[in-house]
């Protein structure tokens, strides 16, 4: 084999392992509302539960905090990304059917809600939100559920898809989920992501890993292209500017900062 091949190949086989390299827990933090996710900004994390939001320092001091009683509002808060001085929530009435969602808007140096996006009953629970290229992509999740008393099934996670929106909130494409990872994932689906180049890093419900998903360049679902361990447990996560990777373990209430 020419030896420049030789050369080019190891080096691809090490980007390949380097990729793929799992993260470890840098620092944990004791946060009460860190029960469905966690955001990042360059200066504070945000722990976020089903109706209230807490800013934090980096050091794990706590500053202010927002909550909204009204469900009728907001019910289940379930990620949230922050872009400049504004923190985007992803909002759903679960455990509610029929499913409804908006994101919710808030401004990050005062925790003031100051916009709602809302999607009303369309296409699932809205569980993440993501900027992309001149796009938003929005995960809406469905669960396996049937009625205790008739059996009759009133959802079913095989209809999860991520739905890619222009800058304007208007539905522009959508994918739904490999049928292995269906199988992994389910009764739930996918809880948090951060996107990192072209490839989103998804969480389940409750597994210590993140699922690394790819647009396809043909057809309508989303390429798996593996798995990366991670110190955390499924639920809404976060990227640093630095490149940490943020999650939570809801059963000790602790936020989780990792690297690799």
């Amino acid at each position: 084999m020419n030896r420049y091949l030789i050369t080019g190949l190891a080096l691809f086989l090490c980007g390949i392992a380097a990729s793929a390299q799992s993260y470890v827990e840098k620092a944990r933090f004791n946060a009460p509302d860190a029960k469905q996710a966690v955001a990042v900004d360059a200066s504070h994390f945000y722990a976020i539960t089903n109706t209230r939001i807490t800013k934090y320092t980096m050091q794990g001091d706590s500053l202010m905090t927002w909550q909204e009683d009204d469900k009728e509002k907001v019910r289940h808060l379930n990620s949230g990304i922050v872009l400049g001085h504004r923190l985007y929530c992803a909002n759903s009435n679960f455990p509610l059917y029929p499913m409804a969602s908006s994101v919710e808007v808030f401004d990050t140096r005062t925790l003031r809600h100051i916009e709602s996006i809302p999607f009303g009953i369309d296409t699932g629970s809205c569980t993440w939100v993501l900027p992309g290229k001149r796009c938003w992509y929005v995960f809406f999740a469905h669960y396996d559920k049937t009625d205790k008393t008739t059996g009759e099934v009133i959802d079913n996670s095989n209809l999860a898809q991520l739905v890619q929106y222009d800058r304007k909130w208007r539905r522009m494409h959508a994918w739904i989920l490999p049928s292995r990872l269906l199988e992994e994932v389910r009764p739930a689906s996918l809880s948090g992501a951060v996107l990192i180049g072209d490839t989103f890093y998804c969480t389940g419900h409750d597994a210590p890993k993140c699922h690394l998903l790819r647009i396809p360049d043909t057809g309508f679902t989303l390429e798996w292209i593996g798995d990366i361990d991670v110190p955390f447990y499924g639920q809404g996560i976060a990227r640093g500017r630095d490149g940490d990777l943020w999650g939570i373990i809801r059963s000790e209430s602790a936020v989780v900062r990792s690297t690799r």
